[in-house]
């Protein structure tokens, strides 16, 4: 009966040096394969037996299973800093674009465009009667209108690209929590009801990979149902898979970023909850297309409209080389008889008033008009008041009109869609535009250059287009000197106390400062976020990964252990051989 448990003994442990063999082959085959996680064959000493002359002895070893060799803990704080990395990396991606973008300190960026509009009108200072220095200079103000509607615009189509990556993280988070779901469910199947030592290990693998590639897309925290095995999932706050149910997430609009480009954010089904992401790529296009890309969008919109507005503000009250016969307001006022500091202006406007210059044929000297403008505010009117009191009696539309038909020689009249529009009523009479206090040229779009009030909207008027011996350089009478043409050149180098006392290129420079202080933060954050990474990547390598020579070694033991139970089989065999044969 000895020979018979010693043969069971050998026996089993042949078996177990076989199971250790292909456990250490798994290993070896797994090095190079991302993410695999190391195994070891979990062995037990078997049950003890009493001999008839009262000796106790085991029968041998017993395979308890088959485990990973993995810190769980490690494994979460992986993900998170998995998250945080990918996150941030997402981030420089985009001022990297936006860099790029820009392309400061060469002769295509917005710095360099304004230097060379500001550079032109010195010319036309030098050479006030030739038309085209004044051409130049209108070209100049296309080539910087275009250098600002092109960045603006392409920072539009980055956001919509944004959009779209946003909306393919969804399909593949989805896509990713519905794996693993399914793996739970399999690997609950084959763990149930039995010890700890015994695992589904290769959909334990796929589910660490699944898991880690979700952990690039958003944050999540998962906890592990020791009687089953299964994962849980949260984002943040938000449960997207508990105890077999799973939460999808989806795409919606609920909000516009700065410049009017649709924000999609992701949402939880079914309580219609924004999905609570703090890192990983999401967020990190979250960033990208709200603050990044946003933020210096509105920066761009600021600069654009307080450059247009200083600019304007300056350059309506000059004239050209020549005068107007007839001209019409860019700004639509719906209601000619609403006060025109209530008419939605998109530049401010004060009390003061203009001049309108008239020239009779053959005398360059001009008569001057002024037209008033007083802006009231509209008192409250109390709708429960026996005697309401009256809207405010600002100068609105047609006061303006009225004024300037009172002008011998002109005629004013507001058109079908709400323009202003004057001219002359003989070929022999021409007009200017002087002094203007009040802002409302400005704001009307008379005798401006720029039109437009944000940076995609921003354009060149159509009247100095066609015609750039409209360029209004001279400030005391048609063609008469260039003293409105000195102070717009000056504006590159005055500081204006609408701008913080800043220059128009200085506040530009300032904006650029502000980004590219903010990339160099972010590519700090990024570079400290990798580096982390890189060391819990080499602390779970350390316990989870595999070493070739530790189990080519390991290897080794099994096959010598194999071989020694197979000599003690051989050696049994022999004994029983013999006692057969007595």
């Amino acid at each position: 009966m000895k020979l018979f448990d010693s043969l069971h003994m050998a026996s089993t442990s042949m078996s177990a040096a076989q199971l250790g063999t292909q456990v250490a082959g798994q290993n070896l085959a797994n090095a190079d394969v991302p993410g695999y996680v190391r195994e070891i064959m979990v062995t037990e000493t078997g049950t003890t037996r009493k001999l008839g002359n009262g000796a106790i002895v085991t029968t041998g070893v017993n395979v308890a299973g088959v485990v990973q060799v993995l810190d769980k803990y490690l494994e979460e704080r992986l993900r998170n800093a998995t998250s945080d990395a990918v996150g941030a990396a997402t981030q420089q991606k985009y001022y990297t674009e936006l860099e790029a973008l820009l392309s400061e300190l060469t002769q295509s960026d917005l710095s360099t465009a304004l230097d060379d509009f500001f550079n032109s009108i010195d010319e036309i200072l030098n050479h006030p009667e030739n038309e085209s220095y004044r051409q130049m200079s209108v070209g100049e103000g296309e080539r910087l209108v275009q250098t600002i509607n092109g960045i603006a615009q392409s920072i539009i189509e980055m956001q919509f690209s944004v959009n779209t990556s946003i909306t393919k993280a969804a399909e593949e988070i989805n896509r990713l929590t519905q794996e693993i779901d399914e793996l739970n469910k399999n690997i609950a199947l084959l763990e149930s009801g039995r010890g700890p030592s015994t695992q589904a290990i290769g959909l334990r693998d796929q589910r660490l990979r699944a898991l880690g590639e979700l952990s690039t897309y958003i944050n999540i925290k998962t906890y592990e149902d020791d009687a089953t095995g299964a994962v849980s999932i949260y984002c943040g706050s938000d449960a997207l898979l508990v105890a077999g149910t799973r939460s999808e997430v989806y795409v919606n609009a609920r909000d516009t970023t700065v410049n009017g480009v649709v924000k999609l954010d992701l949402y939880v089904k079914p309580s219609g909850a924004k999905l609570d992401v703090r890192s990983g790529s999401v967020y990190g296009m979250y960033q990208g297309r709200d603050v990044i890309l946003g933020e210096y969008a509105q920066k761009l919109d600021d600069f654009t409209y307080n450059f247009v507005k200083e600019f304007n503000a300056v350059y309506s009250s000059g004239q050209g080389l020549t005068g107007y016969t007839d001209v019409a307001s860019l700004a639509v006022i719906p209601d000619s008889l609403r006060p025109l500091s209530e008419s939605g202006l998109p530049f401010e406007i004060v009390n003061g008033g203009f001049v309108i210059q008239t020239y009779s044929a053959g005398n360059t000297t001009p008569v001057p008009h002024t037209i008033w403008v007083n802006v009231e505010p509209s008192p409250t009117i109390d709708p429960y008041s026996l005697n309401p009191q009256p809207v405010g009696t600002g100068t609105t539309l047609q006061d303006i009109v009225d004024q300037i038909n009172a002008i011998e020689g002109l005629a004013a009249s507001v058109t079908n869609h709400g323009e202003l529009r004057i001219r002359t009523d003989n070929t022999n009479m021409t007009f200017a535009f002087a002094d203007d206090s009040s802002g409302v040229l400005s704001a009307l779009g008379i005798n401006t250059f720029f039109t437009g009030s944000t940076a995609a909207t921003m354009g060149i008027n159509g009247t100095v287009l066609s015609d750039p011996t409209k360029f209004a350089v001279s400030l005391d009478g048609v063609g008469h000197d260039v003293n409105n043409g000195v102070q717009l050149a000056a504006m590159v180098t005055t500081p204006n106390p609408n701008l913080g006392n800043r220059t128009i290129p200085e506040v530009y420079r300032g904006i650029v400062s502000e980004t590219m202080l903010a990339a160099a933060t972010v590519k700090s954050t990024a570079v400290t976020n990798s580096l982390y990474l890189q060391t819990l990547q080499a602390q779970r390598d350390a316990i989870s990964g595999v070493n070739v020579d530790e189990e080519t070694i390991q290897m080794m033991v099994w096959q010598r252990m194999y071989q020694a139970n197979a000599k003690l089989v051989s050696l049994i065999d022999e004994m029983l051989r013999t006692l057969v044969n007595l």
